[in-house]
This record gives C-alpha cells, structure tokens and sequence, in this order.
C-alpha cells in the first residue's frame, strides 16, 4: 500500500534549492548574524551571542507575503529551526519587558539620579558661583600637583628637596 504523503526535509542540508539556472539558493532564514569581535564588549552578551546564534532574518518575516516572486521557505524548515526563531523571539521580548520594568522601578526608587540631587536642586545662583570658584582652584592645584610630579620623574630630584 503506497502512500503519496510528501516528507518534509529532515535538515536544512535535505533542502534543495537549485534555481532554474542552476545556482544554489541561500535561505536567509538559516543564516545567523555575524558574531561581533570586539573586546570591549559585555562578557555575559558574548557568551550569549557565542552559545545562542540569532537569526539574521526570522521565519515569520517577509517582505511582501503576497509576491509571487519571493521565495517561501517556511514549509521547508524544520521543526526545530522554527522552534530556535520562536525560542530567540520570545527571550528578546522578555528581556525587553526585564528592561523595562527595570528602569521603571529604578525611577520610582530614585536610583537614575544622583546620590546628592537635592542639594543640587535647592542651591541658588550664589552658590553656583561659588562652587565654580572652588572648582576652578581645584583643577588649578591637580594641574600644579601633575606638573610637579612630572618635573619629579624627569629629574629624579623631589620638588621640594631644594
């Protein structure tokens, strides 16, 4: 008894995807973004980016569902690489609701301002001027102090040893 049931391809290697003229067609939905090398970059983004690879393009997307002429691959895919997009969309969107709700709660708390704000928000023009002065001799007196400190290493002699 023969069955006409179509089996679906087990792996995207199973996918043939020859064009009329003959040249192999990419599944955007099989590629991954490119992995950033950058050493300044989060340890923790690293590691997730390194372990979990985020599609470039996800399997619910396209351009324009009604052209005839962009590709359909979402029947070809796998089960599995349908699960991966979903499983990398849901986490994005909950890390997005974990960052928000952060931020609102830091506001509520007070934690984006800063530690002496109402101080800040209580001096008076006087006061201002005041602490521009004493900024002022202060960037004077490290300015000084570095100066001195570099004469110090260029000779070896301390300044005030003379």
């Amino acid at each position: 008894m023969a069955s006409n049931i179509e089996m679906k391809p087990a792996s995207p290697e199973d996918i043939d995807l020859t064009t009329e003229e003959g040249e192999q067609e990419e599944i955007e939905e099989l590629q991954c973004e490119e992995m950033p090398d950058n050493p300044d970059m989060d340890p923790l983004e690293y590691t997730v980016r390194r372990i979990l690879p985020i599609p470039k393009k996800y399997f619910w997307e396209r351009k324009n569902p009604t052209d005839p002429n962009e590709a359909d691959h979402t029947e070809t895919l796998s089960f599995r690489t349908k699960l991966w997009h979903r499983s990398v969309a849901v986490l994005g969107k909950a890390l997005y609701v974990a960052e928000y709700a952060g931020e609102i709660i830091a506001q509520v708390f007070g934690l984006n301002e800063s530690r002496y704000q109402y101080v800040i928000d209580t001096m008076s023009e006087d006061d201002w001027a005041k602490a521009r002065k004493i900024n002022e001799e202060r960037e004077k007196e490290w300015a000084d102090h570095l100066a001195a400190k570099e004469v110090e290493e260029e000779t070896g002699v301390k300044a005030g040893a003379l």
